[in-house]
């Protein structure tokens, strides 16, 4: 298992530094990128990430929406993501991390089913469409939670939907990995759900903590997250294990994840 952290694109200067202090610990870097213009954000970045040794992960927009009812935008989500594989290819990344996406809470919780399989039509489109990469990276699929208020809700945030999507997509994972599963330890706080039946699918885990009211991505151990709990993630075992905190968080919460590490 390789120990992670994740930051958006325009933080990475910054993080590397940070990683740098910690090679010893850290050996993985997840990088949030919205868009194929972000990607170019990157390349001046890469001689630094080779000397550090990190693989790469990237997390894609939270916008994206497989379980888009209107067929043509759904299509155009697909092609976005093939995008984003081919944009980022000279990154060689590990895994590529979505959600699942969002739905008029109304319409969703009435007839779940049909969403879920709009999510699964989603993943075999991408199937498409990769096909014509050299390289297709894992894609993973991380579970989410939906506050309360608003006709707008996310998707993908019990476990009975994730075992529908990769139930149902076993045929994909013949020829590529995906879909699979990452992991959030602060979503499952929001949440409330046992995610422990997904561990044959879990590629990924992301150490991260909330006050439970909100996910405000707080220090590693200062809101609601547990040692019992993190155990519970690593015991998934994933490929990597990321710590996902706001960036003036980051170096604590790498001390105290190291200080966990030490304990088990």
């Amino acid at each position: 298992m390789r120990i992670g952290v994740a930051c958006l694109y325009y933080e990475i200067e910054k993080t590397l530094e940070i990683i740098e202090l910690n090679r010893d610990f850290i050996n993985h870097l997840e990088i949030g990128i919205d868009t194929v213009a972000q990607i170019d954000k990157i390349a001046p970045f890469i001689d630094k990430i080779e000397e550090l040794g990190l693989s790469i992960g990237v997390h894609l927009a939270m916008e994206i929406n497989t379980c888009e009812e209107i067929e043509c935008i759904r299509s155009s989500w697909t092609k976005f993501c093939s995008d984003m594989c081919r944009g980022v290819e000279f990154l060689k990344p590990a895994y590529l991390n979505l959600h699942l996406g969002y739905a008029m809470k109304n319409r969703f919780l009435k007839d779940k089913k049909r969403y879920l399989n709009n999510s699964v039509d989603f993943f075999f489109k991408l199937e498409e469409n990769l096909q014509r990469l050299s390289r297709v990276p894992v894609i993973t699929v991380e579970n989410s939670y939906s506050l309360e208020g608003g006709d707008l809700m996310n998707t993908g945030i019990s476990t009975g939907e994730f075992e529908y999507i990769f139930e149902n997509t076993r045929k994909i994972r013949e020829k590529f990995d995906m879909p699979y599963f990452c992991f959030d330890t602060g979503h499952c706080i929001l949440s409330e759900d046992d995610y422990s039946t997904l561990k044959e699918y879990t590629k990924v885990v992301h150490i991260s903590d909330c006050s439970g009211e909100v996910d405000d991505h707080v220090e590693i151990f200062y809101g609601r997250l547990t040692g019992e709990e993190l155990q519970a993630a690593i015991d998934m075992s994933p490929d990597y294990a990321v710590i996902e905190v706001k960036s003036e968080y980051l170096e604590n919460s790498i001390t105290r994840v190291k200080e966990f590490f030490k304990i088990i």
